[in-house]
């Protein structure tokens, strides 16, 4: 197809138009890898709606079965009632996603015993291609003549407009994050009680209240993801200053505490902290609250490391229907702990006191607990308490794990013996984000000069500078941005180091930058220089998880209603724009044990060879040992510090527990396979250089 016309250009986009009138774009991207920019080619005006739905996870919401029969439920009683004292009755669903509340409102009206009584259906989703999807799912379930999809915000309907003047009387609304309020739930309801409902005494909402509960915990392993630790005990010369510990900021970290319960130790009972009556909302009062709860009783002794938060609902207004997210240790039934639902889209919310607080058993704490309209925040101690701050996250929680890893610790200690045990060796170049190794090089070597290159992180390079002035001897050191200055000269180097790690990294791969960077320098450096790590590996492991899978599979029929529109629209945008390979921290994450393949390893690369633009692609095989249904497959990569000294990122061994310290490359299948022992599963795999991308496909 010619070329007609130049439309527009900017520095993120190029679009062409062509004689048949569709649009197509180049997008600009910053390879994480290379570090280049590059000019993606997009053959689809909706490039942006696409990725966004790709990537929207509803296939998990609806996927969550106990939220779908508790709010049916709900719904059911709600219009049952309502039915027996009117006989008009008009709902709203806001966000209604796939349309599935608004379809499950349209069947409850068969369900009552009055059928003089009419319902009317109103259904609201702002997200365009989702409105679209939800008048083909319920197009799909002849409910077209019941539910009206409108493509607007909530808070923008108009009653006369939108809804001809006919007052709402039943709002349902699925609009809760992890924290609850995240996703602005309180001026959702808030402004709907206001403009479009009847009077608040006949209006019922769905769910009608909630409560946030917080419980006061001890747990040296949450504490690694959020305060670095000095490098040891011993330490005498480098030590972290108090401003510089907390460099994951303090807003909520998200975490299924479901699968790191055995790290955990309850002090305390839950304790409500936070009540909200959906249809008795007001901006003066309950979007901003600020409150001290005296004389809150520690179980036993301990450290109150951190806040476990979690909410529970009343679907109705009775509060007979429950729906919560409550960690299984607080269930007084243990088949209930047993069997409690499985969900990625509302998980459990930890928070960390200003500073830890040794306890006793029966001493009594006083809890600091704000909200806004959109977050939370608790301390711990007693008033007057330390003003209120929320600082911003430097390093990621995972980064954080990553500096107080021990055993990763360990790793570089005796690497860097290894390394050092040649005095020849006096000038070293560090490239990375990473704070760790630069302090253990510097502490365990405090004669070597040693040149950090922070080029991607100027917040980072503050906060190391500041550390390591803090040093109590004068350190050799300096941080630079750029190896381009001629102040730099890199004849001089006589080693490159890198952990390696860079704060823009998603998948594993992605931190050889490092290698790109040597390359791109490498006639620079003199052709004897050292390098650490030498080596990298990326491996693979079969697995059948026990419900991370579901993120990703299709849904069919939820609630006995047809959503196949759903699932083919989320397939061909996953299949437009997403990588095959999506980034995932497995240690939240079960599977089946033991794993049905042992370690495969796909590619080997050596830092001291340039690969210049090479495609390296082969076919292997995944041995499998154990039967099962395989429906992902885990992918890391390993460096090799020295000879025969690895770090990984991912697991050792086959049935070892994954790192909390680095994110790993997950391929989650469209379609599960059976497998048994003794069966392998072909796979294309590889590494493009050119492009810094890592090559996989299976081979059906």
């Amino acid at each position: 197809m010619l070329l007609k016309q130049l439309v527009h250009f900017s520095k993120k986009t190029i679009r062409f138009c062509y004689q048949s009138q569709t649009m197509s774009t180049f997008k600009s991207r910053s390879n994480i890898v290379t570090g280049n920019t590059e000019w993606v080619f997009v053959d689809d005006d909706n490039f942006d709606y696409q990725q966004e739905l790709a990537r929207s996870a509803f296939a998990d919401m609806l996927h969550d079965h106990e939220r779908n029969v508790q709010y049916e439920k709900a719904i059911v009683k709600t219009i049952q009632n309502l039915a027996k004292s009117t006989k008009k009755i008009h709902i709203l669903d806001i966000g209604t996603g796939t349309g599935l509340l608004s379809m499950m409102a349209a069947r409850s009206l068969n369900q009552t015993s009055n059928t003089d009584c009419s319902l009317r259906i109103t259904a609201c989703e702002v997200f365009q291609p989702m409105a679209k999807i939800a008048k083909k799912c319920i197009e799909k379930n002849g409910l077209s003549d019941r539910i009206n999809v409108i493509d607007k915000r909530s808070t923008e309907l108009d009653l006369e407009k939108d809804l001809q003047g006919d007052r709402i009387n039943i709002i349902v609304a699925e609009v809760f994050d992890t924290e609850l309020i995240g996703e602005g739930g309180l001026r959702t309801f808030s402004e709907a009680c206001k403009h479009l409902t009847i009077d608040n005494e006949n209006l019922h909402i769905i769910p009608a209240r909630a409560t946030i509960y917080i419980q006061l915990v001890e747990s040296s392993k949450l504490q690694e993801f959020h305060t670095l630790k000095n490098l040891s005990s011993e330490n005498k010369r480098i030590n972290i200053p108090n401003d510089c510990r907390h460099l994951a900021g303090n807003t909520i970290f998200d975490l299924n505490v479901n699968e790191v319960k055995d790290y955990i130790r309850p002090l305390s009972k839950p304790i409500p902290v936070f009540n909200f009556n959906f249809k008795n909302l007001n901006e003066a009062n309950n979007f901003t609250e600020e409150t001290i709860l005296e004389n809150i009783q520690c179980d036993y002794d301990g450290r109150i490391d951190a806040f476990i938060m979690w909410w529970n609902l009343d679907m109705d207004e009775q509060g007979e229907i429950q729906l919560g997210t409550i960690p299984t240790w607080c269930y007084d039934d243990p088949e209930k702990a047993k069997n409690v639902q499985w969900r990625e889209h509302w998980i459990h919310g930890i928070f960390y006191p200003q500073e830890p607080k040794i306890i006793k058993a029966k001493d009594q704490v006083s809890l600091y607990c704000f909200h806004d309209e959109y977050s939370l925040y608790f301390d711990v101690g007693t008033s007057p308490f330390s003003p209120r701050s929320f600082t911003p996250a430097i390093l990621g929680r995972l980064a954080m794990a990553a500096f107080n890893c021990d055993k990763r610790r360990q790793r570089y200690m005796q690497a860097l013996e290894k390394s050092f045990s040649n005095s020849s060796i006096k000038h070293c170049l560090y490239i990375g984000d990473g704070l760790l190794l630069p302090l253990l090089i510097l502490e365990m070597y405090p004669n070597i000069e040693l040149i950090i290159l922070q080029s991607s992180n100027i917040h980072l390079a503050n906060y190391l500078e500041a550390i390591l002035s803090n040093s109590s001897i004068k350190l050799n050191y300096q941080i630079i941005s750029s190896l381009d200055k001629d102040t730099i000269d890199l004849q001089t180097i006589d080693m490159i180091l890198s952990e390696p790690f860079f704060t823009k990294s998603i998948l594993p791969w992605d931190n050889l930058h490092f290698y790109y960077l040597i390359q791109k320098y490498r006639s620079k450096f003199r052709s004897d220089i050292k390098l650490f790590p030498g080596k990298a590996r990326i491996r693979c492991l079969a697995l059948e998880f026990d419900n991370l899978y579901k993120i990703r599979s299709p849904v069919r029929q939820c609630s006995q209603f047809d959503l196949t529109p759903f699932d083919e629209q989320i397939l061909k945008a996953s299949v437009d724009v997403d990588e095959t390979i999506e980034p995932q921290s497995l240690f939240e994450y079960s599977s089946k044990k033991p794993a049905l393949s042992s370690i495969c390893d796909l590619i080997q690369i050596n830092f001291e060879r340039n690969y210049n633009d090479a495609s390296e692609k082969v076919d292997l095989e995944i041995p499998f040992t154990a039967n099962g249904t395989c429906n992902g497959i885990a992918f890391w990569i390993d460096y090799e510090l020295n000879e025969n000294i690895w770090l990984t990122t991912g697991i050792e061994h086959e049935n070892d527990s994954w790192v909390n310290y680095s994110k790993q490359g997950v391929h989650l299948l469209p379609i599960p396979i059976q497998m048994q022992s003794g069966t392998k599963l072909k796979i294309s795999t590889g590494f493009d250089f050119k492009q810094g991308q890592f090559l996989f496909e299976i081979i059906y």
